[in-house]
């Protein structure tokens, strides 16, 4: 267990090596997604969001804000994973400047497909008002609500995550492969979401949230 807790640790060990190998060969723009920010910038953001998840794995408690043992794995686990995504972001960003031939949008599709399908298993477990799930403000006044969305959502970003996969394989165009996997998953788990709220609103008429003192 220790070890797991510190995986997101290692990976940030292996960027700081990686990076400082790889940076001679790194341009002054990194050209990504409708943007190219400057090289210390994306290097920059790359390493507080690992470093910070790094840090929040030794205490998966303090985000599910939960004392369940079981939880509290679920809640690591989906860290290591948010974790590895942007390890593999960001190497699969700088590869084709360090002597490695590869599409790296392609790669990037298939990494955000992989994590849609690994991260589907675990969102309908996440504690009610955990740090880590779906954060709408309809979805956070409702439990119930709260605990249909990310059932829904869990089993939703399965088979969106394997369709992204499959289309960032077969479809030269990147931004109709992201619109069709993780786009049109998001919008439909946030029109779900609203449909529940005014279901337990009640005819948009007495509303009695399922937890209306906030309790986990």
């Amino acid at each position: 267990m220790k070890l797991y807790r510190s995986l997101n640790m290692i990976f940030l060990i292996i960027f700081i090596v990686g990076t400082a190998l790889c940076f001679k060969y790194l341009p002054s723009e990194i050209p990504l997604f409708m943007q190219s920010p400057p090289r210390w910038v994306f290097i920059g953001i790359c390493f507080v969001i690992l470093f910070a998840l790094a840090i929040a794995a030794f205490f998966p408690h303090k985000i599910s804000k939960n004392d369940n043992e079981v939880r509290n794995d679920i809640t690591l686990t989906v860290i290591n994973l948010l974790g590895l995504g942007i390890f593999l972001f960001y190497f699969v960003a700088i590869a084709r400047y360090c002597g490695l031939q590869m599409n790296y949008m392609k790669g990037i599709a298939l990494i955000v497909g992989g994590l849609m399908v690994l991260v589907g298993n675990f969102l309908p477990q996440m504690p009610y008002r955990s740090r880590i799930g779906f954060k709408l403000p309809w979805i956070l006044k409702d439990k119930l609500c709260w605990q249909k969305s990310h059932r829904f959502a869990g089993y939703t970003a399965i088979p969106f995550g394997l369709i992204q996969c499959l289309l960032a394989l077969f479809v030269p165009n990147n931004n109709l492969v992201f619109l069709l996997g993780i786009g049109i998953w998001i919008i439909i788990v946030c029109i779900y979401s609203l449909i529940i709220f005014y279901q337990n609103k009640g005819n948009f008429g007495k509303y009695k949230p399922s937890d209306s003192s906030g309790k986990q």
